[in-house]
């Protein structure tokens, strides 16, 4: 029937594809209920939020229990035992059901809108694969980090992505989701992984990841393994890097030779990210 196509435009555009977001949580009990707030608050809603336990020990499984209870079906959880976020992410992407998808950790926030036009874009043009947006940070700090650009020139060298952003859950299993031999650090190794595969991305040029700055937070235990993680990066997606490159990862994690490659990434590291903390940034001559 002629207008057959357009019903089933209309019909689309009433029922956009669903969204699963997947909040990893450690010892999350004093963050989470503000992190699923956000969620909640979203003016397109998730389809599911699905909490996934890393074998907390604190009042986090307590707490998990009481949201779900609160929020009934739109709430999901999962346990495991203690094995960092890159295996519970992966965990609640193999549980979700939407075709897109978004990884938050526990202790950060959304802006009310990132569903909502993050999702539109994807919507809109079927060969993009992941949206992402700024950050804007609080807490310790309050400003803006811009992202950089998703491509492979830059990524190999340096993150230009923050972790969070939304992408159709087929890149996650073409990727064949997060390597859990670079904690800490798995989100980069993901997108680089992302865009050896092909993976199209657009950058959403708004705020709408609030990420929480404080010397608690895990990149602190990252920094004094910056190299090593970087190293490990490399090695993981080889056909990125020349020979010579590779050989000083390897070298580097055999007997820790210093390599200029790793050097001057973490240098660039320190200095966009622990520009705030002044009085702890370590020397980097």
């Amino acid at each position: 029937m002629a207008g057959q196509p357009q019903l089933q435009k209309r019909l689309d555009l009433a029922c956009p594809p669903a969204i699963s977001v997947v909040i990893p949580c450690y010892n999350s009990a004093d963050t989470l209920a503000e992190t699923v707030a956000s969620v909640l608050a979203q003016s397109r809603p998730a389809s599911e939020i699905i909490l996934v336990d890393d074998g907390s020990v604190d009042e986090t499984a307590a707490l998990i229990a009481s949201l779900q209870q609160r929020h009934g079906g739109r709430l999901r959880t999962a346990w495991q035992a203690n094995a960092g976020v890159a295996a519970a992410r992966n965990l609640g992407m193999a549980m979700a059901q939407g075709p897109y998808v978004l990884p938050l950790d526990a202790d950060d926030s959304l802006h009310p809108a990132m569903l909502a036009e993050c999702g539109a874009m994807l919507d809109a043009d079927a060969s993009l694969d992941l949206v992402y947006t700024d950050r804007q940070d609080f807490g310790d700090s309050e400003r803006r980090w811009t992202s950089g650009r998703f491509e492979l020139a830059r990524l190999k060298y340096f993150n230009q992505l923050a972790y969070c952003g939304l992408y159709r859950r087929s890149l996650w299993q073409a990727v064949g989701g997060y390597r859990v031999n670079v904690s800490g650090f798995d989100d980069w190794d993901f997108w680089l992984a992302a865009a050896l595969h092909g993976a199209r991305a657009r950058h959403l040029a708004a705020p709408y990841l609030l990420h929480r700055r404080r010397r608690q937070s895990q990149l602190w235990d990252i920094l004094p393994r910056y190299e090593a993680l970087h190293a490990q990066i490399m090695l993981n997606n080889p056909v990125a890097y020349g020979e010579a490159e590779l050989a000083a990862a390897r070298r580097y994690l055999a007997d820790g030779s210093p390599a200029a490659v790793l050097s001057a990434a973490r240098r660039v590291f320190l200095h966009h990210y622990y520009a705030d903390y002044p009085e702890d940034l370590p020397c980097v001559s």
